[in-house]
């Protein structure tokens, strides 16, 4: 709002009057106004605000400083960006100090506008006043002592230890090497090979350290494949052990996933002797009352897998119930065991009759030959020839002759 037209008196009482509303508690400070030549008044002393910026200068595109990190780092960012201006050199440092502003944000932005006109007389003055206003926000030089307090953990790899050793070191200005070399090797497990090589042969500078780290890197990458393959060996093996032993569920229908123990025969329920498999008679082999318990599905109870080691099974002895080595199917006990169990409950009732028609088939029955009477005997004679010398073999010819 302007006083344009209002006489000098009117001016004042109008002052007044918001002098007396701004001093009431609780009431908001209204936005000073603005005067008209406000846009004249630069805070850069000549020649610097009198100079003219050239058209194709162009402001550094960069993080806007806020006053919370260190200014001396915003300071070098913004010249290091104003290098790829092509500036005049007789322009140069007024375009420093005319874009030195359009960096800034927040506080730091306020800090520059509330300095007083024509006060900048250089872009180093600038940064000077720049450095102190902001100089609680300057980063500690770390010393060279800082790097004892890295250590290598348990579960830290080797190459993570030296990536992070090796970023705690640039942000040291003044590096002792010495001191350097020997935190180094404090931070690494006392028990680890890394530590007693440097021990054995101290290094002289960190390069010696990173070139001699990178062997035991390697090594270390080495064990942890060789670990991976037999952990997942190990894995293999146990699931082969764990697995059923009708593995396909279509040739084996009474095969059962879900619980594999609920239908598991076990070795010690009892000491009962069960016949053997011969003496039940039945009309087909061993291989076809196997088929005939997969028939009956889960009411044949499965044989519970053997876990012995491969060097105490015989391996000539194949037994098609448990599917592994170490005895023959005829003689299998948990065979003999499931078969009496079977039977016990009605099954199998179809392999005696079978073998029953057949018997009673007249057709395939054998005759038996009829036995010789028991007062036979063989007698043995010759017939024909002479009475005492018989018939000679010329006069057969003779005789043949006629």
């Amino acid at each position: 709002m302007q006083d344009t037209g209002i006489n000098t008196a009117m001016a004042r009482e109008l002052q007044k009057l918001k002098d007396m509303i701004s001093s009431v508690p609780g009431v908001v400070t209204p936005i000073p106004e603005i005067s008209v030549g406000s846009h004249k008044i630069s805070r850069f002393a000549p020649p610097i605000c009198d100079a003219e910026i050239p058209k194709r200068f162009k402001t550094a595109n960069m993080k806007l400083y806020d006053g919370s990190y260190d200014p001396e780092e915003h300071v070098a960012k913004y010249r290091e960006r104003m290098e790829i201006n092509p500036i005049p050199e007789k322009l140069k440092e007024a375009c420093l100090c005319k874009g030195f502003g359009s960096t800034l944000t927040g506080s730091a932005l306020k800090w520059l506008l509330s300095l007083p006109p024509y006060s900048i007389t250089s872009f180093a003055h600038l940064v000077n006043l720049f450095n102190n206003q902001f100089s609680c926000s300057r980063s500690f030089e770390r010393l060279t002592s800082y790097l004892y307090r890295l250590t290598k953990s348990n579960s830290e790899s080797l190459k993570d230890y030296v990536s992070k050793f090796g970023m705690e070191v640039l942000e040291i200005p003044n590096l002792d090497m010495a001191t350097t070399v020997q935190a180094f090797k404090m931070g690494l497990k006392k028990d680890s090979p890394f530590y007693n090589n440097l021990v054995m042969t101290p290094c002289k500078n960190l390069v010696e350290v990173r070139t001699r780290a990178l062997r035991f890197i390697r090594l270390e990458d080495d064990k942890k494949i060789q670990d991976r393959i037999g952990s997942i060996i190990k894995q293999e093996h146990q699931d082969k052990k764990q697995g059923s032993l009708f593995k396909n569920n279509k040739t084996k229908p009474y095969f059962k996933l879900d619980n594999p123990n609920v239908h598991a025969v076990e070795y010690d329920e009892d000491e009962e002797e069960y016949p053997k498999i011969s003496e039940y008679c039945f009309s087909v082999d061993v291989g076809d009352v196997l088929l005939a318990m997969q028939d009956l599905g889960e009411k044949a109870r499965r044989p519970r897998k053997t876990y012995k080691a491969v060097g105490y099974k015989d391996k000539s002895k194949w037994c098609s119930y448990h599917e592994d080595f170490g005895h023959i199917t005829a003689e299998c006990i948990a065979l003999r065991r499931e078969i009496g169990y079977l039977l016990s409950k009605g099954h199998f009732k179809d392999l005696f009759g079978r073998k029953k028609q057949r018997i009673q088939d007249p057709e395939k029955v054998p005759e038996k030959a009829a036995q010789p009477p028991p007062d036979a005997r063989v007698i043995n004679f010759i017939s024909g020839g002479s009475d005492i010398c018989g018939t000679s073999y010329s006069t057969a010819k003779r005789n043949a002759k006629e």
